[in-house]
């Protein structure tokens, strides 16, 4: 599988994922009323999908532009910030990490992934789906009054400096820089491979410390 070819995959796999896992976390962690949603399926695996319309576009306008960037191996993480609506401050992080490895010891295997890849990496964003829907057991309460940002975060590669872009926040104008995420205390989720593809899911809460 050539490198463009594998990137091509990972964003159009990963944008269906984000579809499915935005709107579940906006939903279990009582972003908006869970009445706003409704019971879908993904991978198997149970769902929310909005029922706004409003809401549902900024959300498929901003993963349209990040998969872009992802399928030309610029975006190396994507992070839905949870956030106090009246002041913006940043109350909790879903940070999406993900990697495509195409380094000479595993050309081989990817070009041998070809055919199984979309399974492979679908089944690995299931285990995600699966741990995010049991999520809100291990994080503490959040307040009332919440609103939320979605940001991508470019390969350091590419710049002098690790860069980010909001692509879309309900409430707030497009094109504001991620702020505030100093002093996070970081828990991992979960941690999935598919062959060359790698996704893990932590969570930033702001320190007490």
């Amino acid at each position: 599988m050539a490198a463009s070819s594998a990137t091509s995959l990972m964003a159009a796999v990963a944008g269906e994922f984000l579809e499915a896992a935005i709107p579940t976390i906006l939903y279990i962690r009582g972003v908006y009323p869970a009445e706003l949603f409704e019971r879908k399926r993904k991978y198997n695996v149970p769902v929310r999908q909005s029922r706004h319309k409003d809401l549902n576009e900024y959300i498929a306008g901003a993963i349209k532009d990040m998969m872009e960037w992802m399928s030309k191996g610029i975006v190396e993480r994507v992070v839905l910030s949870i956030e106090e609506a009246a002041s913006g401050r940043q109350l909790e992080r879903f940070v999406f990490e993900f990697e495509l490895d195409l380094t000479a010891d595993r050309a081989a295997h990817a070009r041998s992934l070809a055919a199984q890849a979309r399974e492979s990496l679908e089944d690995a964003f299931r285990q995600v789906l699966l741990k995010i829907n049991v999520a809100d057991s291990l994080l503490a309460p959040l307040p009332k009054e919440l609103t939320f940002g979605l940001y991508a975060h470019t390969a350091s590669r590419l710049h002098d400096n690790d860069d980010w872009e909001e692509m879309a926040s309900e409430g707030n104008d497009r094109g504001r820089a991620e702020k505030g995420n100093e002093n996070m205390l970081t828990v991992p989720l979960k941690s999935v491979q598919a062959g060359c593809f790698r996704l893990q899911l932590l969570v930033q809460s702001p320190s007490s410390g």
